[in-house]
């Protein structure tokens, strides 16, 4: 990602500049950069054109003189300039053809640690297709130096190290393009995710990762071998192909990182979306979050490597720095001097420091990678201001060789250095240029110097102080003349309490010509666009006439005069994060030409584009305007059914319903994950109101429009019995109170009703077990319902979840005693035995019309379990049942014998055999859909050696439908069957987990 950040809005109707044809600093406001006592900066490098990426070459100390320094800065068009000891070679070392849409090119570039004897430089770029069959992709080379003339490559050196997948033609953003040798000697390689979040968490893509790859050259058909891929790479055994080399993932737009030297510590610059920027440690296997999270989670989300450093887009949010895009980032621990280098390098206490830069920031921050801030929730470094007032739209950071820092500025196409010690008297950093006007128009002259503040200005002309021309690093002559301007020369005293220096002489040139007047005749004024429109520009420009003889100057320019470029603009440009990601490089000598508003990248509505028009005529003067167009927006919303849940916007996670702008005809995602859970209740994807896939693309139509995920409850269970029940009374009045027991699951909420589902409410609870003793005031044959109210569920039977009539025996006490009876049962029966053939289960029992009762195993007079009074009962037994064992309920009131006339009830145990068995049927299958794609079927389903099984919808762990016992059961569903819907048949005896290895059979319904 390259971004240039205008200072100033141009006029809209004209502006006259001397520049070069890319005109990228079409109007800049002079600023000074602000350093720490003792720095200085200074200009090292000019004459650029749309720098993007720059290295020093590891060139090795001379035997004896001043070192020879050469930086290699990269252009985005593809060419490579040579800069040694800050004088550009005449010859560029490296030409490509790459593709500059938006913020694609000549991106990357790293020596290899061996460069000293192999003379390899490595290059990351964007190939231009030459045909529509050719695919966009990035590209990594790596060329050799010519060692005859090791500022130029050697002709035919040129080797493919690694081809990057197909980028598709409808987002130009999120590039990446770093490269950089680590302690290992590998070549780790960023990749931004194409304007995609979903791909950065995808092991399926490199976009959105980092690359660890062994720098070897491909195959001769252009396939990567399988030594390309460091084997211990984190992924290497699970994935394939090119994504073998990924290193970590979950990156946006991973713009440069750096390898710590000594430590070999790894700190990547990942430029963030709308919140948060990013320095992320990176390690192997770590995912970083995007899309999912930007910035610090807290508390952290798990498997997510929070960043060890983030600073917000925003005041009062984690942090006194803001910024809009972290574009840049080196450690200071500079190499050994060489004996003849001059004693620069800064002080001891910067050793050790990362210093990181943003684009619309315009400072430099400096963080201890050692210190860790215990005030901070994130455990986040605490960073410290270094520079402010930087030049525009800085990217890249490196150190030189020399101990010094630099930096490319986009809008002056410049490299800058910033050195120790500097001079604490002022010092000329950028000097005043030649300046050529027409009559009338002002001229304007600026400096950049440095030394310790505060700096004192004083411009003159012709080595006279100019009135009123103090204090300021700029100056402005309005309406200057031929007969009183040409040829004057102006220049700049600064001063300080330690000395003044002055700038160089600059000429004023004034003629009586005049600039062209252009006109744009296409886009029209107040033109809105829409993603996807192709976007026709066209324009003339006539040039004007002599302002004192009247004579004609060129007259009506032809296509040699014109140059065009289009920005793509992001925030306005009085908002202090506005941007710009170039889209339509410089091109001249065309009339005009067509572009196209992509579908896809950038999702904030808060942009626009400005097509500028430079016609220049051949006395050198230039009119630029300019045409701006809008979006046309509309606002979505994206919300859940029955209850708001999370959604996903382009692959990041919001809440809904979340209402949001977007620009007409781009293309969105929209998703949800499944299953969520809110309240404690699990809830399942069915469908979206679109009939979309759960997650999937929309086309935003022109009106405001919803989007809705409808998600279904997973059935509640439970289960409500009594104790006692029969009620036995022998008052005559037939009424009688028991003690309710009820238990439910996949419920927030449930009721207890007496006599139907809207009944008299009894109790109320959450999930869970509970109890409750009724009055005496139950009648034989009442019924009580359990009833599930999550999400304030209606009374009705659809959301019964069990029910238990009680019934009331009102007898004298004599008859009861002469009457005892009981029941006992075991829960699970049958159970699951061990190797060895035993298991555990729970009994209970009931008695009534006894004083006491006992349990004896094998034989009413066996070994003796319980006992207990009269009433109900239960308790777990020890691991020690076994196949066939028989538990004796005995009636021991009154000291009545063991025997078999006095066994109330028995129950006998069976073991579940160790490999149990099921299956599954649908009827009808293939089924009859309604116009929705719904219908209904009977789902029949068997199992033996098994004590529990239950039917669940889509995965193991799915909705639940149904649940039994061993044996035959069948269940006719609601109209909700969709085509491809699967039924698992799970085993869940004695609690086994809801996980594929369970699953006893399948059944997969289709739609007729």
């Amino acid at each position: 990602m390259y971004l240039t950040k205008d200072i100033a809005r141009l006029a809209p109707l004209r502006l006259i500049a001397i520049v070069p044809l890319l005109f990228a600093p079409l109007l800049q406001v002079s600023a000074q950069t602000v350093l720490p006592s003792g720095f200085g900066e200074r200009q090292y490098a000019t004459a650029l054109t749309n720098p993007t990426a720059m290295a020093f070459a590891p060139d090795p100390c001379p035997a004896s003189g001043t070192p020879v320094r050469r930086l290699f800065v990269c252009e985005q068009a593809g060419t490579v300039r040579v800069f040694r000891n800050g004088s550009l070679r005449p010859t560029p070392f490296l030409t490509v053809n790459a593709d500059t849409r938006g913020e694609r090119g000549l991106d990357g570039i790293c020596f290899d640690p061996n460069f000293a004897a192999n003379g390899y430089v490595y290059f990351y770029y964007t190939i231009r297709p030459t045909n529509d069959s050719t695919p966009t992709h990035n590209r990594v080379i790596r060329v050799t130096a010519d060692p005859a003339n090791p500022d130029v490559a050697l002709l035919g050196s040129a080797r493919t190290i690694l081809d990057l997948p197909d980028l598709g033609l409808s987002s130009y953003v999120h590039n990446g393009s770093c490269l950089r040798f680590g302690p290992d000697g590998k070549l780790y390689i960023a990749v931004g995710e194409n304007g995609n979040g979903l791909n950065s968490q995808s092991l399926n893509t490199v976009f959105g990762k980092i690359l660890r790859v062994n720098p070897m050259p491909e195959n001769p058909d252009g396939t990567n071998p399988e030594s390309t891929f460091p084997t211990d790479n984190p992924f290497y055994n699970t994935a394939t192909g090119l994504n073998r080399a990924i290193y970590c993932l979950g990156l946006r737009n991973p713009f440069t990182f750096a390898f710590q030297p000594g430590t070999g510590r790894m700190f990547i610059d990942d430029v963030g979306a709308s919140t948060w920027e990013e320095i992320n440690e990176g390690r192997s296997g770590r995912n970083y979050g995007w899309p999912d999270v930007e910035g610090p989670a807290s508390p952290p989300v798990n498997g997510v490597t929070n960043p060890i450093f983030g600073y917000h887009h925003f005041p009062n949010q984690g942090g006194t720095q803001l910024g809009c895009a972290i574009t840049g980032g080196t450690f200071y621990n500079p190499p050994p001097r060489c004996s003849g280098d001059p004693p620069f390098g800064f002080p001891s206490s910067y050793e050790g420091l990362y210093f990181f830069l943003d684009l619309c920031g315009g400072w430099i921050y400096t963080l201890d990678p050692a210190q860790i801030d215990p005030t901070s929730p994130y455990g986040f470094r605490r960073a410290t201001e270094f520079a402010s007032g930087i030049h525009g739209s800085p990217t890249y950071l490196t150190l030189g060789p020399d101990k010094n820092l630099y930096y490319i500025s986009r809008d002056d196409g410049a490299v800058y250095q910033i050195r120790y010690p500097a001079s604490l008297a002022p010092t000329i950093g950028t000097q005043p240029a030649d300046v050529l006007v027409g009559q009338g128009w002002p001229a304007t002259f600026s400096v950049e110097a440095s030394g310790s503040p505060p700096l004192h200005y004083r411009w003159q002309r012709n080595d006279v102080d100019i009135p009123g021309a103090a204090d300021s690093p700029s100056y402005t002559l309005q309406n200057p003349t031929v007969a009183a301007d040409n040829g004057a020369t102006f220049r700049c005293v600064i001063s300080n309490s330690y000395g003044s220096t002055h700038t160089r002489e600059t000429v004023l040139s004034v003629t009586t010509k005049q600039p062209p007047v252009c006109t744009i005749s296409s886009p029209a004024p107040s033109t809105y666009y829409e993603a996807g429109d192709a976007i026709t520009f066209s324009g003339s420009a006539v040039d004007g006439h002599d302002i004192v003889t009247g004579d004609p100057q060129d007259g009506v320019l032809g296509p040699s005069a014109f140059t065009w470029q289009v920005l793509f603009e992001h925030h306005p440009l009085n908002n202090p994060n506005h941007h710009t990601h170039p889209f339509y490089p410089p091109t001249s000598g065309i009339t005009g030409g067509t572009f196209t508003i992509p579908r896809t990248g950038e999702t904030d509505p808060d942009v626009w584009f400005r097509i500028f028009f430079t016609a220049r005529d051949s006395y050198g003067l230039s009119t630029t305007i300019v045409r701006e167009i809008y979006p046309r927006h509309v606002k979505m919303k994206v919300t859940t059914s029955p209850v708001p849940l999370r959604v996903k916007i382009d692959a990041s996670p919001q809440d809904a319903p979340y209402p949001f702008w977007s620009v007409v005809h781009l293309i969105r995602s929209i998703g949800v994950d499944s299953p969520q859970v809110l309240n404690g209740l699990t809830y399942d994807f069915v469908s979206w109101s679109d009939e979309g896939a759960r997650f999937h693309n929309v086309s935003v139509p022109r009106t405001a429009t919803g989007y809705v995920a409808n998600f279904w409850k997973r059935l509640g269970y439970g289960s409500i019995t009594a104790n006692p029940d029969p009620m036995r009374v022998n008052d005559g009045s037939g009424k009688g109170a028991t003690t309710l027991y009820w238990s439910s699951g996949q419920t927030n909420q449930v009721e207890v009703r007496l006599g139907a589902p809207g009944g008299q409410l009894i109790a109320r609870s959450g999930p869970g077990s509970f109890s409750q003793l009724t009055n005496k005031s139950i009648r034989d044959g009442t019924k009580v319902y359990l009833q599930d109210v999550s999400n304030n569920q209606s009374l009705t039977r659809a959301y019964t979840l069990d029910s238990v009539t009680l019934h009331v025996i009102d007898t004298p006490l004599a008859i009861q005693s002469a009457t005892a009876t009981g029941s006992i049962t075991a829960d699970p029966n049958p159970f699951l035995a061990n190797a060895q053939g035993v298991g555990q289960t729970n009994l209970a029992w009931s008695s009534y019309g006894t004083t006491a009762v006992e349990i004896h195993v094998n034989a009413p007079d066996g070994p003796r379990f319980a006992g207990g009074d009269p009433g109900s009962f239960s308790v777990a037994t020890g691991p020690w049942v076994v196949d066939g064992m028989t538990f004796y309920l005995q009636n021991v009131s009154h000291g009545l014998p063991l025997t078999a006339a006095n066994t109330l009830a028995t129950v006998t145990m069976s073991a579940v055999s160790r490999t149990p068995s099921g299956s599954i049927s649908a009827n009808p299958n293939p089924f009859v859909p309604d116009a929705q794609g719904h219908g209904q079927t009977t789902l029949t389903w068997t199992s033996a050696g098994s004590n529990r099984v239950e039917v669940h919808v889509n995965a193991p762990d799915g909705n639940r439908l149904a649940g039994s016992g061993p044996g035959t059961f069948s269940i006719t569903t609601g109209q909700w069957v969709r085509n491809g819907m699967t039924c698992y048949l799970q085993n869940v005896s004695n609690g086994l987990p809801l996980t594929s290895t369970n699953t006893l059979a399948t059944v997969t319904v289709t739609a007729r």
